[in-house]
């Protein structure tokens, strides 16, 4: 084993950092475009057309079985059609790989994954009403495909914007559209977002002063003294199909429906919530009505199922009140999944079909009902996402939208934005797609561009995943290769999530981009693992950069991750990492991160990163070294480094955080409590322990960060509490740094306190 800055690497990570094997037993060559699968594919002469792995590889391809030593060379400047699952393992010293013409004798250039396909045969419009009447019918242009997105635009409810499966997700995110190699065409969308690779931020969305209202017939509240969680809704509890609603305290919290009207109520019933909390069981319910106690009733614990309870006698009433009764107060919160009452014929009052509905005077002014047809809305709501719903009816005279019940939290006002229809386009390279049943869908496309009368070019994903490592592969290395245009899987390279775990696996030298799935590089329940020299850029649909999971033993050093819209590094219980000397940049997507260390990671070095937007540090983080990094906020991050201690992996709380000549610049003015560095508020679980924070240059400290505070420059004023020994505030960036309004934060000769702050220069594209 061996020490890099603090942390362990095993061997096998160490040897992959010395370059690709020496030991290789066979080479075998692929060219999709002239190979032949029946030929011998031992040399480039005799290539074959499909790799082994391939699911649509036939004869020797499909049969070889790889043993440690082989490689695989792709020949360059040929794009491979297809993915590849690798299921065979080499050894530390002998491994399997994956090459893409990196020693340039086979081809010209690097080879090409693309798991896109081109679309063919467009027909221009003839009529406006062909573009349903777009007043730019004359230039726009549609296409049939063999893809099936029914089940998209028809299940009626909302999803949320990440981590919605294949065939409920919004349209555009399963079916994303690129002009070639160029880049990503945007969804056409109204308002028109301020950066169309983003088309999902609220800050861009029209805004409502009205809060999203929904058709329930009755007034539903917590009593006095009773409360919430705010993002689970109450309405969640007239419904099984909804989200279960905390309900605090669990002696004397109390529900409480007005009725639209007095109905004669015979019976009682609920559905007690059991998921990971299920041991709050609250042991009683009294049931008031109009005041008068009428029963208290003793539910069977973890049934799961309606337990009725039939009053003494029925009774009238209009104001129903469930209240919780417990011997224990400190017991807390509990949940409930559904509360009813029933009629004499057994009808439940309480539940009723939902929609949501949203008014809005000023911008739904349309005189049409059927305006609305068709088109999709985003909705901000819950814990600061976007939801996308289709439309379903639209109300003129009364300027309101009705649509799938929304059932998160929302704020007091709606931000909301219509999607993907032909009629929102309006600029070139704007697009739709509709479903036509029989498993064909049509897209309308406003080209950039035509080559021959044709829009040029315009592909789309066909294939989920690039390639795929799973069934606990090993000692495989995957270099050299430009990946693009895979959609709806887990990503560019997926180490999958194996038992046993895979080990020993190293990506480097590869470009992934146009790619819609879990990351760029996914990395699962592995260990040993290097990730060096790949650019990561322009992945739509909450793409994350790197994503790790349940990794130790791992480096993500020397990348560069652009404009990817789910966070640039994401970690989940990772172990013994290093991330150093990576290039982070412009990871503003809705509900991402720059970096984020989240739910018991443990023995981490983040070091000599050159990040823009946030980093997160989340539930159970223990000894994370974060030291000479700049984080540029570029005034739109409220904070560089967020520490939130809610909640906990393992029995650990946050602990052991060191911060050591970093340099954190640029938060937004416009938020009073922005800051550098962000600490969970005081009544939290526990504040952060054994925090370090010294010799940064940091725009601020905010809330609850007790610990080690000395030698910093804060570019604001700060409390005097977080003015230990040898700090200073000095507000003029000019006197700090050598560039700062072109990015280059490295410090100024003759600058105050030479020894704080960040040494490293910015990318070459900010200079």
């Amino acid at each position: 084993m061996l020490k890099y800055h603090g942390v362990v690497l095993s061997c096998i990570a160490v040897f992959a950092l010395c370059g690709p094997s020496t030991f290789a037993s066979t080479f075998y060559y692929v060219d999709f475009a002239d190979g032949d699968n029946t030929a011998e594919g031992t040399s480039q002469q005799t290539a074959w057309k499909h790799a082994p792995g391939d699911p649509n590889a036939t004869d020797n391809p499909a049969e070889v079985d790889l043993t440690p030593g082989d490689t695989i060379v792709f020949k360059g400047g040929v794009a491979y059609r297809g993915s590849i699952t690798l299921e065979a393992s080499g050894e530390p010293d002998n491994r399997i790989t994956l090459d893409a013409n990196t020693d340039g004798d086979f081809g010209e250039g690097r080879a090409v994954l693309d798991g896109g396909r081109m679309i063919e045969d467009w027909r221009r419009c003839a009529s406006a009403e062909e573009a349903q009447g777009n007043p730019r019918w004359e230039d726009i242009f549609y296409a049939e495909v063999d893809v099936d997105i029914s089940s998209n635009v028809k299940h009626g409810e909302f999803v949320l914007h990440r981590k919605a499966a294949r065939n409920t997700q919004a349209p555009w995110q399963r079916i994303i559209l690129t002009d070639g190699d160029e880049g990503l065409l945007p969804i056409s969308q109204s308002p028109k977002p301020s950066d169309p690779f983003y088309p999902d931020l609220p800050g861009d969305f029209y805004e409502s002063p009205h809060e999203l209202a929904d058709s329930y017939p009755h007034a539903l509240y917590y009593e006095e003294g009773t409360i919430g969680n705010p993002n689970l809704p109450l309405i969640g509890i007239t419904s099984s199909e909804q989200s279960a609603p905390v309900v605090e305290p669990m002696d004397g919290g109390a529900v409480t429906f007005d009725l639209d009207e007095r109905m004669e109520i015979a019976e009682i019933g609920l559905v007690e919530y059991f998921g990971e909390d299920s041991e709050r069981a609250v042991q009683e319910i009294a049931f008031v009505a109009d005041g008068e106690e009428i029963i208290t009733v003793s539910p069977a614990n973890e049934t799961g199922e309606m337990q009725g309870f039939e009053l003494p006698e029925p009774v009238q009433a209009q104001t129903l009140t469930f209240r919780l009764v417990h011997p224990e107060p400190e017991a807390g919160w509990t949940r409930i999944d559904q509360l009813a009452a029933f009629t004499t014929d057994g009808d439940n009052v309480l539940e009723h079909e939902l929609s949501s509905i949203l008014t809005d005077e000023e911008n739904l002014t349309a005189e049409d009902p059927d305006h609305y047809d068709g088109k999709f809305i985003g909705v901000h709501g819950g814990n600061n996402h976007v939801y996308f719903a289709a439309v379903e009816e639209y109300d003129p005279e009364n300027h309101q939208l009705v649509l799938p019940h929304f059932e998160p939290s929302t704020y007091d006002d709606t931000r909301y934005a219509f999607y993907n229809s032909v009629r929102l386009i309006e600029e070139p390279g704007e697009w739709a797609i509709e479903a036509l049943g029989d498993g064909r869908s049509r897209i309308y496309l406003l080209p950039e561009r035509l080559e021959n009368g044709q829009p040029d070019n315009i592909g789309f994903p066909d294939f989920a995943t690039g390639i795929s490592i799973e069934d606990g592969a090993s000692h495989v290395e995957v270099r050299g290769f430009l990946i693009q245009r895979y959609s709806g899987g887990a990503g560019g390279v997926a180490v999958a999530r194996n038992n046993p775990r895979s080990e020993g696996i190293t990506i480097a030298d590869c470009e992934i981009r146009f790619l819609s799935g879990d990351a760029g590089i996914n990395l699962n329940y592995c260990d040993d693992i290097v990730v060096e020299n790949c650019h990561i850029h322009h992945c739509p649909g909450w793409t994350a950069g790197v994503f790790l999971s349940r990794v130790n033993d791992y480096m993500v050093r020397d990348c560069y991750l652009d404009k990817n819209s789910g966070s640039g590094i994401r970690h989940y219980e990772c172990k013994d990492g290093v991330i150093a000397d990576n290039v982070i940049l412009d990871h503003f997507g809705m509900h991402a991160s720059a970096l984020n260390v989240y739910e018991g990671c443990e023995d981490i070095v983040l070091e000599r990163n050159y990040i823009q937007n946030t980093t997160a540090i989340n539930r159970s983080a223990e000894n994370i070294v974060f030291r000479n990094n700049v984080i540029d906020g570029l005034g739109r991050s409220t904070v560089g480094v967020g520490i939130w201690t809610s909640g906990s992996v393992g029995g650990r709380h946050i602990t052991d955080l060191h911060f050591l000549n970093n340099t954190f610049v640029n938060m937004d003015a416009d938020v009073g409590w922005s800051t550098g560095i962000l600490g969970q508020e005081s009544g939290s679980p526990s504040s952060p322990e054994g925090l370090v924070i010294k010799n940064n240059i940091l725009h601020g400290l905010g809330e609850d960060l007790p610990g080690e505070i000395e030698d910093n420059i804060y570019t604001n004023e700060v409390d005097e509490r977080f003015m230990g020994e040898g700090c200073q505030v000095i507000t003029d960036l000019d006197e700090l740094f050598v560039d700062p309004d072109n990015g280059d934060f490295r410090r100024r000769e003759g600058g105050p306190a030479m020894d704080v702050g960040a040494d490293i220069p910015p990318p070459d594209d900010l200079r």
